[in-house]
């Protein structure tokens, strides 16, 4: 809440009204709110997900149909950040519905791409965190494929003292019924690999020290077939990205 002492008098905060974190300290500024709640100033009525895009309805303007060029219902908090400061602003609804349908993603967070068999990659590798790598994979193990569910994981960086329980927590969303097969990539995901030996079989479940990504690489290459979809998914400092590369050139 620091940012909170640089606010002007006439300053508006705008914030996750579903975290009660933060609702304990909002104090006396002037506020709006986004989230999931129909306590927030914006909530969705009605979210569709696709693999590409995203469309939802929301309590201000029911009548419109606002669409996201991302995949995932998680990303639709953020479009209500960016309606809710258009909105501040005095921008016609209209207008912001044309300009969200339309914005450009950023290289490497949930962008589609295809392999050199043709497989299927889904590349967000441009960071990580235990909620987003979570809603990612959620999201990924329901897209429909003719081969098998592939995650390739790294570690997610920042975590402090609370690393090696937010990685396990991973396992949660990671069963060999939907995600077939796992690699696991880093120093900081091995207990997330130790936890999901009871559930995985060895040839299901594959793990790389931060220092092998050349033979990351190399298993990815023998084993991922024309039909399966590829998830990868890891903080910047990974540089999964050159896996991607890899895997695409």
């Amino acid at each position: 809440m620091e940012i909170t002492d640089f606010l002007n008098e006439d300053g508006l905060l705008i914030y996750d009204g579903d975290e009660p974190l933060l609702n304990e300290r909002v104090g006396d500024l002037d506020i709006e709110t986004f989230g999931g709640s129909t306590t927030n100033t914006l909530y969705p009525l009605q979210v569709r997900a696709g693999e590409t895009s995203t469309t939802f309805k929301l309590n201000e303007w029911p009548e419109m149909t606002f669409e996201i060029p991302m995949m995932g219902a998680y990303n639709v908090n953020n479009a209500l950040i960016a309606l809710l400061i258009g909105q501040r602003f005095h921008i016609k609804p209209e207008t912001m519905q044309k300009s969200l349908a339309k914005f450009e993603v950023t290289r490497n967070r949930t962008e589609w791409l295809v392999g050199t068999k043709g497989e299927r990659l889904l590349t967000d590798v441009y960071n990580s965190n235990p909620t987003a790598a979570k809603e990612v994979l959620h999201n990924f193990s329901h897209f429909e494929t003719q081969g098998k569910r592939v995650a390739v994981l790294g570690d997610m960086l920042e975590l402090g003292t609370a690393s090696k329980k937010l990685h396990e927590s991973l396992a949660t969303v990671l069963n060999p019924t939907e995600i077939q097969t796992v690699y696991l990539y880093g120093d900081e995901i091995r207990p997330l690999y130790e936890k999901l030996m009871t559930t995985y079989a060895p040839a299901q479940l594959h793990y790389f020290e931060k220092s092998q990504q050349s033979e990351l690489i190399e298993a990815l290459l023998t084993d991922v077939q024309p039909a399966d979809l590829v998830v990868l998914k890891a903080s910047h400092g990974l540089h999964l990205e050159q896996v991607v590369t890899a895997l695409t050139e």
